[in-house]
């Protein structure tokens, strides 16, 4: 039984697919098993998942568009390891974050779910931007306002994700929803650090689509916790204010202004932040 399982769906994503691939088969922790979920591609991301041989990978693909937290549920169902991490099929991961994930769970096991910080770099690879986690342990209103960690750094006990699983209707908004359910009763914890880097650009087709329906489905969860957290006025104001972000956003992307705005997301990063970032990046790059 492998030490822990690295869950990696992927849709239409041969682009960047392979570095992802290639930061996992890269950490310095080596007893793990890749699970590589299809969803239904419609470009070469399948055939570019089957390239690779490594023993440790298992490619599962039913041809079916099912969305992500769908298949997060399956990876907790499939996985044979008694942690499971999340991995987004355009991101990296540095050489040790499976590594210091572990550590925490060793020295802490009470601990539900630990992430990492993140680098967020554009589609010139540049680092412009660190997103770190809310303040630990978190606060319902946190929870529903700011989210609790990172969602895609996260590695967590298996009997913990099959315990609360993902609202699969949720497709753009399943984690703050699970962390809606969890914050008051998980153990989380972090590691302080950039260990992932997110790639964020937007002029791929599909950011503002799957922007616009992010703040729809905010305004879904506000209505459903947001009342016996914050209150019925303060509620009314986060569902006014998402349904907002999605008009500004339509309208910063027509006039070409919305890298502008995406930059200015968390803070910036210092010198050993974008050392750490150019290193994951530059190890997913290098082919065997």
């Amino acid at each position: 039984m492998p030490l822990v399982t690295v869950g990696l769906p992927f849709f239409d994503e041969q682009r960047h697919l392979g570095d992802a691939i290639r930061s996992v088969l890269a950490q310095s922790v080596t007893d793990f098993e890749l699970l590589l979920v299809d969803d239904g591609s419609r470009d070469d991301s399948l055939a570019i998942a089957r390239s690779f041989t490594d023993s440790r990978i298992r490619v599962i693909a039913d041809g079916k568009r099912r969305h992500l937290p769908a298949r997060l549920n399956e990876i907790v169902r499939v996985a044979r390891a008694p942690h499971v991490a999340r991995m987004d099929a355009d991101d990296v991961m540095h050489p040790t974050r499976l590594a210091r994930q572990l550590e925490v769970f060793a020295s802490r096991p009470s601990c539900d779910v630990v992430g990492t910080w993140v680098a967020l770099v554009d589609r010139e690879a540049r680092v412009f931007a660190v997103c770190e986690s809310s303040p630990l342990p978190p606060t319902a209103r946190a929870a529903l306002t700011q989210g609790i960690l990172p969602h895609a750094t996260v590695l967590g006990k298996r009997a913990w994700f099959a315990a609360n699983p993902y609202d699969e209707m949720l497709t753009r908004a399943e984690d703050r929803d699970l962390w809606c359910r969890t914050a008051t009763t998980a153990d989380f914890a972090v590691v302080p650090e950039c260990l992932y880097v997110v790639r964020v650009d937007v002029d791929k087709e599909s950011f503002l689509k799957g922007y616009v329906e992010s703040q729809r489905q905010n305004r879904q969860i506000f209505l459903t916790y947001g009342p016996a957290i914050v209150g019925r006025i303060e509620t009314s104001q986060l569902i006014a204010l998402a349904g907002a972000k999605a008009v500004v956003m339509r309208a910063l992307i027509a006039a070409g202004f919305a890298e502008r705005v995406v930059r200015r997301r968390g803070r910036k990063p210092t010198e050993r932040e974008r050392a750490m970032a150019r290193e994951a990046l530059e190890g997913a790059a290098q082919r065997p």
